[in-house]
């Protein structure tokens, strides 16, 4: 495995909106390489707790010495979509949902999450269940595929690479990253420096993981769990994304719950250029934080 170091984005502004009570319990729903986490530890004294939630088995195996022997934090292995399960309505201060995938899994080959590097055409974020984006490539209908990179992905070249999917996996399955990052590139011409492939890669990755389905169950249950003037935050990197949290906190596409919610004051946060440079895949972050009314 490939170990890549992962900088957690906006991390001053996550820490300046959620962090409102040193003794408060927060969550932190996306562990990951734990750069969030760690920060939060910094703000809470020692009355205050951080639960964090990591779907990842391996990115639960690496967890550092530091925060493993800290008794203020515990870390949960599961889907953060079931978050209402750890907790009692009410008694949560704090909630981060960083939407983001980590540089550690992103720069690792055998995770299949990038076309920057040949690997097994995977990307599931929990390799032990669920079908593989090689599965799904060489058995999804050719429409279905359309949908898939036009919708999560607003790939304007949906039609062809789904009608080049299907021809050649007629004649050989479609199995690793760099099978499908040539085949991208032999049908859509590089206008800028953006590589031909991004947007498929991620629409795979979001269908295959479900995530904006997982998305919106961790907003409504984040609703309950959340006490009277707690705060949400959510990082997003995609207009997608970044559309069903907005609406979310503006008390639409509601699956179950009437929560209010209101910003703290901006009503969404960009990283400064100063990040960008010393990070460019926070380049399209977006921070909304908002407050629970009662």
């Amino acid at each position: 495995m490939i170990k890549a170091v992962h900088e957690a984005v906006m991390v001053d502004e996550v820490l300046e909106n959620l962090v409102f009570k040193e003794n408060g319990k927060y969550v932190d729903c996306t562990f990951g390489a734990g750069g969030h986490s760690r920060e939060i530890l910094k703000r809470i004294n020692a009355s205050g707790t951080l639960i964090s939630i990591e779907k990842d088995k391996e990115a639960v195996k690496n967890i550092p010495s530091e925060l493993d022997q800290d008794p203020r934090f515990n870390l949960i292995n599961d889907t953060f979509s079931n978050l209402n399960n750890f907790f009692k309505e009410r008694e949560v201060d704090g909630i981060l949902i960083d939407l983001g995938i980590s540089s550690t899994q992103l720069d690792d080959p055998d995770r299949g999450f990038s076309f920057q590097s040949n690997g097994p055409l995977d990307m599931r974020l929990d390799k032990t269940q669920g079908q593989t984006a090689a599965d799904w490539i060489n058995n999804a209908s050719k429409k279905e595929i359309e949908d898939v990179l036009w919708i999560l992905g607003q790939e304007r070249a949906s039609r062809k690479i789904a009608k080049k999917i299907c021809e050649i996996r007629e004649r050989k399955q479609i199995d690793s990253t760099k099978e499908l990052s040539d085949l991208i590139l032999s049908i859509v011409y590089k206008k800028t420096k953006k590589h031909p492939a991004t947007n498929t890669f991620r629409a795979i990755r979001m269908y295959i993981n479900d995530e904006l389905g997982e998305l919106q169950k961790v907003l409504e249950a984040a609703s309950y769990v959340l006490c009277c003037g707690g705060r949400l935050a959510v990082i997003s990197f995609h207009s997608i994304e970044d559309r069903v949290v907005k609406r979310f906190f503006q008390g639409k596409d509601r699956a179950a719950s009437n929560v209010k919610f209101r910003y703290l004051k901006d009503k969404f946060l960009k990283p400064t250029l100063e990040e960008i440079s010393a990070n460019p895949r926070s380049r399209s972050a977006i921070l909304r934080v908002a407050e629970k009314i009662c």
